[in-house]
């Protein structure tokens, strides 16, 4: 329980807005959420203009995440997403729990994950999955309390990616394993672990590789932007 409040007292921190998660959620999905509100705070930081939608384009101030996989065009509930704008670039949307198409057109889940908000516009109108090749950054998500992370959550990660293709892709985690550590940087991937609010230095490493990211973005888009 601990822990779950430890992650939802950041979230407010970083956010400052009502939250659909509560003392009982579970840990690793408030975790998700945690990596959503460094992405969003990291984007604000940076001068980008930030607020939140629903499915539906209306801005909210309560927001509704998801705790399982689904299509981002789902009105099943008025799920939650931020919209980041930084100047005249292009906007950006940032999902959770979104599930996105690989190029074979299987689809996984990403559990954060940041799009040209063209992109995520056209899969809700023609309500199909977004396109890996298209999506900024993709975030996977770990958190354990009482087991180990295994070599079985890196390579489920590695043959997402291989699929969808993002511009960045970051695997984040609450612990660290050095197996994990040595497959997924063999195989280029971004890794971060012991990622938690009380760690600054992880956090901080965290929010630089979000960071470039958005900057690979404006780079293409908005060259003048300087972040």
């Amino acid at each position: 329980m601990s822990h779950v409040r430890n992650l939802l007292g950041e979230i407010n921190a970083l956010i400052g807005h009502g939250l659909s998660y509560t003392s009982a959620s579970k840990a690793w999905d408030v975790y998700e959420g945690y990596l959503f509100s460094l992405v969003v705070s990291t984007a604000g930081s940076l001068g980008a203009t930030v607020y939140y939608e629903d499915v539906d384009g209306t801005n909210v101030k309560d927001l509704v995440f998801r705790t399982s996989p689904g299509q981002i065009f789902s009105r099943v509930q008025p799920y939650t997403h931020a919209i980041v704008q930084f100047g005249h670039a292009p906007a950006l949307e940032v999902h959770l729990g979104v599930q996105v198409q690989g190029g074979s057109r299987v689809l996984h889940e990403c559990d954060v994950l940041v799009l040209p908000a063209e992109e995520a516009a056209l899969s809700r109108r023609m309500s199909m999955a977004p396109r890996g090749g298209k999506c900024l950054l993709a975030i996977e998500c770990k958190y354990y309390v009482s087991s180990q992370l295994g070599i079985g959550a890196a390579r489920n990660f590695e043959g997402a990616i291989t699929d969808l293709k993002p511009q960045m892709n970051l695997f984040v985690s609450n612990t660290g394993a050095p197996n994990v550590v040595k497959y997924l940087s063999a195989r280029k991937r971004g890794y971060e672990r012991e990622v938690v609010p009380s760690n600054v230095d992880t956090v901080g490493y965290t929010r630089a590789k979000i960071r470039e990211a958005f900057k690979e973005f404006l780079s293409k888009h908005a060259p003048s932007i300087v972040i």
